[in-house]
């Protein structure tokens, strides 16, 4: 028989992390009485992991909303988790390999919205979430958590590690985005101009749309809201794609423009 993690357990490991996000460490993982096992508890360590950091949050992004990220770490549904303000770059950026774990990059489509989507009781529907939308950009995910060779951890574990982000980097909006089916928008990275990683919106939940909506709907069941202003990304597009320290990304999401990166 199992029994739920306790709030001592849960801030144990929520403790873990934050102390390895603000050393540069790793976490070589959880060890099994701070080990979550679902995505409840999962959850849980996450808030407490964003409350001990204390950083402004200026968004949230979506995780596993590609079928073949799905199920590769096998789990059969997205997961969401902040995204903190400060680790939101305009591109091109450059960003330092020696503030982050080993990096994988994921090509998503980030929304801003124009007006908040408050939590309520009624769930939101896909119009809603269109008419909410301010600018749709083409973005890079840095995706380097805290834990030791992370895709080969238990997937709440990785939930728990705020989904291992690292950081996000942002092209430049769109306001016309409705003039284009994001489903359709082609999606390719380019590390130091060799063609390595491509795809299309579709791959994210049949259109990067849905994932806004899961998440929005996600948010509205915990109480919580989409603000205006804020930054959300949709999970990625494209397979992740491990780099290094010297090497440059683009990644194009076609009618929607370019993304850079540099690593350093």
């Amino acid at each position: 028989m199992t029994h739920d993690l306790s709030v001592p357990a849960i801030d144990a490991a929520a403790s873990l992390f934050a102390k390895a996000r603000l050393e540069h460490a790793i976490v070589e993982g959880l060890p099994p009485e701070l080990t979550p096992k679902n995505i409840r508890e999962a959850y849980a360590i996450q808030a407490k992991l964003a409350e001990k950091l204390g950083w402004e949050i200026g968004g949230w992004f979506c995780g596993c909303t590609n079928r073949a990220i799905q199920e590769q770490l096998g789990l059969a549904e997205p997961y969401c988790a902040p995204l903190f303000r400060h680790l939101i770059h305009q591109g091109p950026a450059v960003l330092d390999t020696r503030d982050f774990a080993p990096i994988v990059l994921e090509c998503e489509f980030s929304f801003i919205l124009a007006r908040d989507l408050p939590a309520r009781g009624q769930p939101y529907a896909l119009d809603e979430i269109k008419a909410a939308i301010a600018t749709v950009h083409p973005s890079i995910e840095v995706v380097a958590g805290t834990l030791k060779d992370w895709q080969h951890q238990p997937a709440f574990t990785i939930v728990a590690d705020n989904g291992v982000d690292g950081a996000l980097v942002l092209g430049a909006g769109n306001t016309n985005w409705r003039d284009h089916d994001l489903a359709h928008v082609p999606v390719e990275l380019s590390i130091d101009d060799d063609l390595v990683q491509k795809g299309y919106g579709a791959n994210i939940l049949g259109n990067p749309l849905n994932a806004l909506l899961w998440l929005a709907n996600e948010q509205r069941k915990r109480g919580n809201g989409l603000s205006a202003g804020h930054v959300y990304n949709t999970g990625t597009a494209t397979l992740m794609q491990p780099v290094k320290a010297g090497e440059q990304a683009i990644a194009s999401f076609g009618p929607l423009g370019l993304v850079e990166l540099r690593l350093i």
